[in-house]
């Protein structure tokens, strides 16, 4: 059924890497500095990343967060392909990232959503306050 084919996935809107580590952090309470970098200087820092022994930037890295993941067709050239499949063609129906992102980052947030929310934990446990370190 599958053999063959492109399946294309992608949700309702589109986000720039900085765009959703900016919401990551602003669900989590974090606030740290985004540095903007040329993709030349970050490709010769993966250069030296790479031998660390779980290295977090290597050039293969960062070749894939400068590529453009966005549908290379509209929705109508998507309906007429035969090749190309998306989410909708295997009965997935895409959500938005607000939609869900809360319930599972909030557990991030230090303190849990008990700095958010009144209450015995609120008064007892910890105080009423963003976190910074």
């Amino acid at each position: 059924l599958y053999e063959g084919k492109t399946i294309d996935c992608f949700g309702p809107a589109d986000y720039s890497y900085k765009e959703l580590a900016q919401f990551v952090y602003d669900i989590t309470g974090q606030d740290p500095y985004l540095l903007e970098l040329p993709k030349p200087i970050v490709k010769a820092l993966s250069e030296i990343t790479k031998f660390q022994p779980y290295p977090m930037l290597t050039p293969d890295l960062v070749e894939i967060m400068s590529m453009d993941y966005t549908p290379k067709m509209t929705p109508q050239e998507y309906n007429d392909s035969q090749d190309i499949l998306t989410m909708a063609d295997m009965g997935v129906e895409p959500t938005t990232i607000e939609k869900g992102a809360f319930e599972y980052l909030h557990r991030f947030r230090r303190g849990g959503h008990f700095i958010l929310e009144g209450g015995y934990h609120s008064q007892h446990t910890y105080e009423r306050k963003v976190w910074k370190d």
